[in-house]
């Protein structure tokens, strides 16, 4: 056992860095279901019951994607300040290119769902979170409801650019990973055979 391992400071380290992603991959999947419950509810073609039931989905789930949002950011501000207390970042092209995509998915997490709560109130419906109703910040408007209308849209579709952005610069890795776990599952089963 190194000297490492018995300080603990790097299980601290991956702890954080794990709660980080099993945060960001509910994230993602939260996500994932904004973007179909956003076409569905642009595009109602459903039952009687849908038509109610997917836009109050929507909306709560672009609520819980802002409640997640800032418990994620709470724990990278502290996986930060335990990984740069000691040491300022080394500042490179990559970790540059790296903080403004992350710093632009972030703001695009943040501001889209906002623009949804704005959109529902400026248009005089009301809002709610699984049920329970929230309060409205605006009075309804009809010209301000057209460009949050608008904005909401095009906020949701520069997201999900800048989301695909993310998947390519992340596309080796989850290549490797998608290709271990299938060479694994291979292996194991053919031993089983």
């Amino acid at each position: 056992m190194n000297a490492t391992e018995n300080t603990g400071k790097p299980k601290r380290q991956n702890a954080a860095f794990k709660h980080i992603m099993i945060l960001h991959w509910i994230m993602a999947a939260f996500t994932l279901l904004l973007y179909v419950t956003g076409v569905l509810v642009a595009h109602p073609h459903q039952s009687h019951l849908l038509i109610w039931l997917i836009p109050s989905l929507h909306q709560s789930f672009g609520m819980l994607v802002v409640l997640l949002l800032i418990a994620r950011i709470f724990l990278l501000l502290r996986l930060f300040s335990y990984r740069y207390s000691k040491r300022s970042p080394k500042v490179t092209f990559r970790w540059l290119q790296t903080i403004i995509l992350h710093g632009s998915l972030y703001f695009f997490m943040l501001i889209a769902p906002v623009s949804g709560f704005f959109l529902r109130n400026l248009i005089g419906l009301d809002t709610t979170f699984f049920g329970i109703p929230v309060p409205s910040v605006f009075a309804p408007n009809e010209t301000w409801g057209e460009l949050a209308r608008s904005s909401h849209f095009w906020l949701s579709y520069v997201f999900l650019a800048f989301i695909f952005l993310h998947i390519l610069g992340h596309w080796k890795m989850i290549w490797i990973n998608a290709r271990k776990r299938f060479v694994d599952f291979a292996k194991a089963s053919s031993r089983k055979g």
